[in-house]
């Protein structure tokens, strides 16, 4: 929440009316915006807020990648139908796969974005180390797909 306060960092609810359907927590900054978490009010999942929100934030930065990770999909994980759906729900809405990976304790994350070019080492070094800092020296350069 500390880092919520500073410019480079975009804490917004979405509201339907009076109900909060979800949030979002967005690192702005260098063409490339970091989408940290999207969440959706698990009782209203799958009525397309999800969607909305993500429309919104590609219209609110129009010239900007919008980049995010989600666990690997891996068919062994015991989530690996949510980690599939999460995926598909990121396809549908214009996402691309990238092929680099992250390691963060014993889960492994794929980066995703709307740009399937985007350089993992701009997000790293923008977003995630000004993230974690005083501590973004221990951040990993992410691990590619071999």
């Amino acid at each position: 929440m500390f880092k919520a306060k500073r410019s480079r960092a975009h804490f917004t609810a979405y509201y339907d009316g009076e109900d909060l359907v979800g949030f979002t927590y967005l690192i702005v900054g260098h063409n490339v915006n970091y989408l940290m978490y999207l969440a959706v009010n698990d009782r209203i999942r799958s009525k397309g807020y999800g969607t909305q929100i993500l429309t919104h934030l590609k219209a609110t930065y129009p010239a900007q990648t919008l980049v995010l990770e989600i666990e690997h999909p891996d068919p062994k994980a015991t989530n690996a139908k949510q980690r599939f759906a999460r995926l598909q729900f990121y396809l549908k809405n214009h996402f691309h796969q990238t092929p680099h990976l992250a390691a963060d304790g014993p889960v492994t994350y794929q980066l995703l974005a709307t740009d399937p070019k985007v350089d993992p080492a701009v997000i790293y070094r923008h977003h995630f180390r000004w993230f974690a800092w005083p501590l973004g020296w221990l951040y990993p350069a992410p691990k590619q797909i071999k």
